[in-house]
């Protein structure tokens, strides 16, 4: 991973741009998300030098294989914290929500801290959990 995503928006467009296996076009980000297409291309442009996506103006965008293992590492993120909301009592949609908003902050040491303390658990209420070879040894 060559770039710092550090923002919930970039982050959710990483997963929106997963979620589209045979690509995406930026207009279909900005509509989805209610925002003005230069917000969108502004954050393309930062996934684009970081290394997580390919794209020209106006045209489909795709994950880089950098993109889609950190994708990868984004959803593990947000199902464990989720899964770790859930198990101190908050609803399956509360927990999705709280964890959106925090998980930008937690480094994955804490993720894998978390993962062990769970158990190394397989599924969150938002879906499956894929293990970490460094944490889970899988």
């Amino acid at each position: 991973m060559t770039g710092r995503i550090d923002t919930p928006q970039k982050i959710r467009f990483l997963k929106f741009i997963h979620s589209r296996e045979s690509g995406v076009k930026p207009g279909e980000i900005a509509q989805n998300f209610g925002i003005r297409a230069s917000t969108v291309t502004r954050s393309l442009h930062e996934l684009g030098q970081a290394g997580y996506i390919r794209y020209d103006s106006y045209k489909m965008v795709f994950l880089t294989d950098a993109g889609k293992d950190l994708t990868r590492f984004l959803q593990r993120r947000h199902r464990i914290l989720s899964l770790m909301f859930t198990r101190a009592g908050l609803s399956e949609h509360d927990a999705c929500i709280q964890a959106e908003k925090i998980e930008h902050l937690v480094p994955k040491v804490h993720i894998d801290q978390i993962c062990r303390s769970l158990g190394h658990p397989s599924r969150a209420a938002c879906g499956v959990i894929d293990h970490d070879p460094l944490c889970c040894g899988v």
